[in-house]
């Protein structure tokens, strides 16, 4: 079967198990012992209309068709959302889909840069930690990824802003070795605060709501939300309008980089230690193999028979762990995100469980899923990239 045969079935595949989650995520606010209606008129909900003579909750009710039977409701907001409108917001007072399309880039872009971080450094130890088996290296190594694991985020977090992050009574690592005043690194937001504006233009970015900094105008309208990839892309005009020191893409690029370190970091540590083990693991299996014992009689130096005949095999497995690594950084990001003050999905779920508000949160569930699953055919797809023998059937 071609790639693309097999891509093309995949995705077609998809597609039960995203209408699945959808009845799963709709199944589950219409139990919540909640009225989405009362939240939304809230102290008006006993106001009565001059004009018909309902309540104001009745009203809600009736627009949000709650009076309708859940096979209808289902079938109205099934349709709503393929025609990609996800309901309003009651604790933004927005659209949905516009919350969730400002909060997804936001969480992916720090865990791609996590994973960025966690596959080299784990695959990289894992492997000399296996070629370096009951050495010193080795129980380091071991050591660290127990350590690395066992740590809770929120703590791994504290401890980076505390020895590398900037601001008063930290960055005692920074200071020590590269002579820095105040340490090295951002430790809160995605960019300096000389780059906020008072007047946001996204509630979102209401401090109101939030007490968050927001960055909207100088970025292209239409941009992706990556800031790492829009930053190339802001206007001369735009930038001439920004404080002077980030006055240019590479400065604007060098910033946002900066401030996406350490959270970064901190969910790439914990990653790269399970990498690590697994990575070991996997490669101490493959070396016992006969294909290994042969390419060693063939006389083949030892780092061609580990890199080229080994390696390949045993990151099989962890390719596996990747669709999961994905979904399992995406949850981090819940506690990463509110220590460092990062607006993205986990922040915005946590909101939406306060606030009781269901369609972001059912929003939130859907993009998730739908990155979980796109991630995991990518998986599919590499592997017969890496092996061979792994026919896309």
């Amino acid at each position: 079967m071609k790639t693309s045969e097999f891509i093309i079935r995949r995705i077609l595949l998809l597609i039960p198990v995203m209408v699945g989650v959808t009845v799963f995520t709709f199944m589950i606010a219409q139990i919540i012992p909640s009225n989405p209606a009362a939240i939304l008129c809230g102290e008006r909900c006993g106001l009565i209309d001059p004009v018909t003579g309902k309540t104001m909750l009745e009203l809600q009710i009736e627009r949000l068709g709650l009076d309708k039977p859940v096979t209808e409701q289902f079938t109205i907001y099934l349709q709503n959302l393929l025609e990609g409108d996800w309901g309003e917001s009651t604790s933004y007072n927005r659209p949905t889909s516009e919350v969730v399309r400002d909060a997804a880039p936001v969480t992916l872009e720090m865990t791609l840069f996590a994973l960025l971080i966690a596959y080299p450094v784990g695959i990289t130890l894992g492997i000399l930690s296996a070629v370096k088996q009951d050495q010193t290296f080795d129980h380091i190594s071991r050591f660290l990824a127990i350590s690395f694991v066992s740590l809770p985020i929120f703590w791994l977090a504290m401890m980076l802003q505390l020895y590398l992050g900037t601001g008063t009574d930290v960055g005692g690592i920074c200071d020590s070795i590269f002579g820095t005043e105040g340490g090295c690194l951002p430790i809160y937001g995605r960019h300096d605060a000389a780059l906020t504006y008072p007047d946001r233009t996204s509630a979102l970015c209401d401090t109101a709501i939030s007490g968050i900094a927001c960055y909207p105008s100088w970025y292209p309208s239409g941009g992706t939300g990556f800031h790492l990839f829009d930053s190339w892309f802001v206007t001369d005009e735009a930038l001439a309008s920004i404080h002077p020191d980030y006055a240019s893409n590479s400065l604007l690029f060098n910033d946002t980089l900066s401030h996406l370190i350490l959270p970064s970091l901190t969910l790439g540590i914990a990653s790269a230690g399970s990498l690590l083990r697994y990575m070991r693991a996997s490669l101490l299996e493959v070396m016992n193999e006969d294909y290994v014992r042969t390419a060693r009689a063939k006389g083949l130096r030892e780092s061609r028979v580990i890199i080229v005949h080994a390696c390949r095999n045993a990151l099989i497995p962890i390719l596996t762990i990747l669709g999961f690594s994905i979904g399992g950084a995406i949850g981090g990001a819940v506690l990463t995100e509110s220590i460092f003050a990062f607006y993205g999905m986990g922040n915005v779920a946590v909101d939406a469980i306060i606030n009781l508000d269901y369609s972001v949160l059912m929003g939130v569930t859907l993009i998730t899923a739908v990155i979980f699953l796109l991630s995991n055919l990518i998986v599919d797809i590499l592997y017969g990239v890496v092996d061979p023998r792994v026919r896309l059937e």
